[in-house]
Order: C-alpha cells, then sequence, then structure tokens
C-alpha cells in the first residue's frame, strides 16, 4: 500500500485527502499512516422509476495518527472529528506520540513496524518520519498477514512482536572424497 494513492479511484482519493487535513489541523499530527480502507457503493435500479438514484458510497478508513507529544483525545474530541469528516467517510483512528512510536518500533512491534513498512503515508510534516527507524524487511509478511488473519479488528496490536525469521541453512554440497589418482610413466629408450 505505501504511498499508492493512486490504488484508489478519484472519489476516495479526495476523501482520504480531506480526512487528512482536517484530522491533522485538529490533532496537531506529524504523520498519518493509512493501513487500510473500505468504500461500500451502494446502487439502486428500478424498472419503475424514471430517474435512478444516485450510488451511496461509504468510505472507511483505518489511520494511524503520530503525534508530536501525548495528546488526550477522548470520545468527544473523537465524535467531534468524526462530526467533521463525515461529509467524507468514517476514520478509524489509532493515536500515539512520537516517543511512545518510537519506543514500539525498537522494541520490534508488529503493528507499527508493519504500517511503517507498508502503511499509505498520507502526511509527513517537517519530514518527521526520517525520525523513525528503518522500514522492516519484507521477509516478516507471513507474520504481518498471520496478525492480521487471527486479529482482523486489530484490537492487541500493542501485544504482538515480531518474531526473529529462521533462514534455512543452504544446502552444504557434500566434498567427494579424493579419489587416488593412477600416474603410469612410460619410458621409450629409444633402442
Amino acid at each position: 500500500m505505501k504511498n499508492y494513492i493512486s490504488q484508489l479511484n478519484g472519489k476516495e482519493q479526495n476523501a482520504l485527502h480531506c480526512i487528512k487535513k482536517l484530522i491533522a489541523a485538529q490533532l496537531n499530527a506529524l504523520i498519518i499512516y493509512c493501513y487500510g480502507c473500505t468504500t461500500c457503493v451502494t446502487a439502486t435500479r428500478s424498472a419503475f422509476v424514471k430517474k435512478q438514484p444516485a450510488e451511496e458510497r461509504r468510505f472507511t478508513c483505518n489511520l494511524l495518527i503520530i503525534t508530536p507529544s501525548a495528546i488526550v483525545v477522548d470520545e468527544e474530541k473523537r465524535a467531534e472529528i468524526q462530526e467533521m469528516i463525515a461529509h467524507f467517510g468514517t476514520a478509524n483512528m489509532v493515536i500515539h506520540p512520537l516517543g511512545f512510536v518510537l519506543r514500539q518500533l525498537n522494541e520490534g512491534n508488529l503493528f507499527f513496524s508493519w504500517v511503517h513498512k507498508n502503511g499509505m503515508l498520507l502526511y509527513d510534516r517537517n519530514n518527521s518520519t526520517h525520525l523513525l527507524s528503518a522500514p522492516i524487511d519484507t521477509a516478516y509478511r507471513q507474520q504481518a498477514e498471520a496478525f492480521f488473519t487471527n486479529d482482523p479488528t486489530m484490537i492487541h496490536y500493542l501485544d504482538v512482536k515480531l518474531q526473529p525469521i529462521i533462514k534455512p541453512e543452504p544446502k552444504k554440497e557434500a566434498v567427494a572424497a579424493p579419489q587416488p589418482v593412477e600416474i603410469r610413466v612410460v619410458v621409450d629408450t629409444g633402442k
């Protein structure tokens, strides 16, 4: 997903752009990643109605919002933000201060590591992503997929750590035992 907003259609891109701008302003965000989104389109057609109704769209995005310091975002503030962005869609927000995210990345938290690696970077104030550690290797894909499969709502995202990847040892080539070599010397005395 990383930085590929072009995966989304124009309406989804616009919704995500507007949601990002409103949230960045409201929460003083440093970094915003989108780590998932859903678009549901409902279109009803009928032979009994001349004018067909417009499509109904519901857009939902999952965002990791990294702030400069610990801020309290209570349910009232979340509801206020949801009301502001309601025209564009709904945002499921995971909000943490930069220090906490750095600590989680250093401790090998799977959620933060994988979102940093594959999330769609929506907002990066003052190049703040340079403060984060280098993204993890794609070898962790199986762990990330298993995490999402087992916990699609990601309720336990703080509890899951990256597990060491055990690379299979390269096959050792069998060293052939030295074969005896027979050397024959024929001397031609020429007589």
